[in-house]
């Protein structure tokens, strides 16, 4: 009886000190924005004692670049705990991977129709167009009274911007015609209320959106005019850039979540699935947020499994969204030197079992104290190409923490290793190593 109530306890206090926390980064060259979300949540209790502590330093992400971000955990509650973190993985990219399609506007989505908020997700995007650089660098907008080839209204908002003119050699007196014409659709405008337009100056055209067009022009008459923008042209061919079936989502979750989901549900996930906000920061990781046809299609649990994504010392390794979605691996984490594989299991360490998709720090972490650093930087390899045009990723760092009891790692109230048999195999090695750290 006295065993069974040990036993009890032993159970109730797993189960009430079971803490998780979670934290992601959004790394988008486009936006170069970042999203950091800290979570702590048990089972039983409110309690934020254990956390993931990010030191995040955001830089523009672009093909060779990179950017701190140490990550490591701490814990300021008052009982000791073992302590894993695992990955979940959203990359939204290209669907036809960064390859560019011109067509007629009467082709059905040639011409792209603003949308607020636009996901882009299983529809044409534009290829957008620097049209407010257009304007500074000189280019002036042609009346549309002046332009053949336009079949309006169907290219209303199609812009035909030209710079140069005519010049006469002072000493020949002949004639020379030299000029530059850029087409553009403007797809959305944001009000002015100082009535100023396009092209006039003091207008803020930065805040318009512009799609790419091209097109064959010719001259259909000069006017006598000197300057380009007053003459007549001839337009053929016009057609309008965009990026066909828009962008879609690739999703990871490299590990099982032995806790509920952000929504309170026993998924498996941590965030993938819901939606919310961290930090002023919209999420949308629901199906139909990432473009899926229903809920079973988010991902399943998928450990890495292949050298080149698990770590077993210092140094770079790849994640598992581009390789999944592109085919490539240039999104890349910097692990510390504080990392080591199961053949090494010694104080103070991290260590990722494949078996599971966790990395295990290899001894309890006590009251007060932060472990060893597992990431350091985030790397956007200099190998990246097209297929990463206008591509965002999401880096969820997941964090779980159960008391530092050796039931506690094969309980259901805890991590339950081994699934409810005697461990094996790398988890077992694992689990040798934390109980006896305690």
């Amino acid at each position: 009886m006295k065993k069974n109530n040990k036993k009890k306890k032993l159970m109730a206090a797993a189960a009430a000190l079971a803490l998780i926390a979670a934290i992601s980064g959004t790394f988008a060259w486009i936006t170069a924005q970042d999203q950091r979300i800290n979570r702590a949540e048990s089972a039983a209790v409110s309690d934020n004692s254990v956390t993931v502590k990010e030191t995040w330093e955001p830089k523009p992400l672009v093909p060779g670049t990179e950017a701190t971000k140490e990550v490591a955990v701490s814990n300021t509650g008052t009982a000791s705990v073992f302590v894993r973190v695992s990955y979940e993985e959203v990359l939204k990219h290209l669907d036809k991977l960064g390859a560019e399609k011109y067509d007629a506007s009467s082709v059905t989505g040639a011409k792209y129709t603003y949308v607020a908020n636009d996901s882009g997700l299983n529809k044409h995007m534009p290829i957008n167009f620097n049209g407010d650089q257009t304007y500074k660098d000189g280019f002036v907008q042609v009346p549309a009274a002046q332009i053949t080839g336009l079949a309006t209204p169907a290219d209303d908002n199609a812009k035909l911007l030209v710079k140069g003119g005519k010049t006469k050699d002072p000493v020949t007196g002949v004639e020379k015609i030299s000029y530059e014409a850029k087409m553009m659709h403007e797809y959305f405008t944001h009000a002015d209320n100082t009535g100023k337009k396009p092209g006039d100056t003091g207008y803020d055209a930065s805040k318009n959106k512009y799609q790419s067009m091209t097109f064959n022009i010719s001259v259909a008459n000069e006017n006598s005019k000197l300057d380009a923008k007053d003459w007549n042209f001839a337009l053929t061919s016009v057609k309008y850039g965009y990026y066909e079936n828009g962008y879609k989502n690739t999703t990871v979750n490299w590990a099982k979540s032995s806790l509920p989901d952000e929504d309170g549900a026993a998924t498996g996930r941590a965030l993938i699935g819901t939606d919310g906000v961290r930090y002023s920061v919209d999420y949308d990781y629901t199906f139909g947020g990432l473009g899926y046809a229903a809920a079973t299609d988010l991902p399943a649990v998928t450990p890495a499994t292949v050298a080149d994504q698990i770590p077993t010392a210092a140094g770079n390794k790849g994640v598992q969204a581009d390789t999944n979605g592109l085919t490539k691996s240039s999104i890349r984490i910097g692990y510390s030197a504080d990392v080591t594989d199961t053949t090494l299991l010694v104080n103070e360490k991290w260590v990722y079992n494949k078996e599971d998709g966790w990395f295990y720090y290899t001894v309890p972490v006590k009251s007060g104290e932060t472990t060893k650093n597992l990431l350091e930087k985030l790397i956007f390899d200099s190998s990246m190409s097209t297929e990463y045009t206008n591509a965002s990723y999401d880096l969820v760092v997941k964090m779980e923490a159960v008391q530092a009891n050796a039931d506690a790692l094969t309980d259901t109230a805890g991590w339950h290793l081994g699934g409810g048999t005697t461990p094996t195999g790398d988890t077992l090695a694992i689990v040798t190593k934390l109980k006896a750290g305690i």
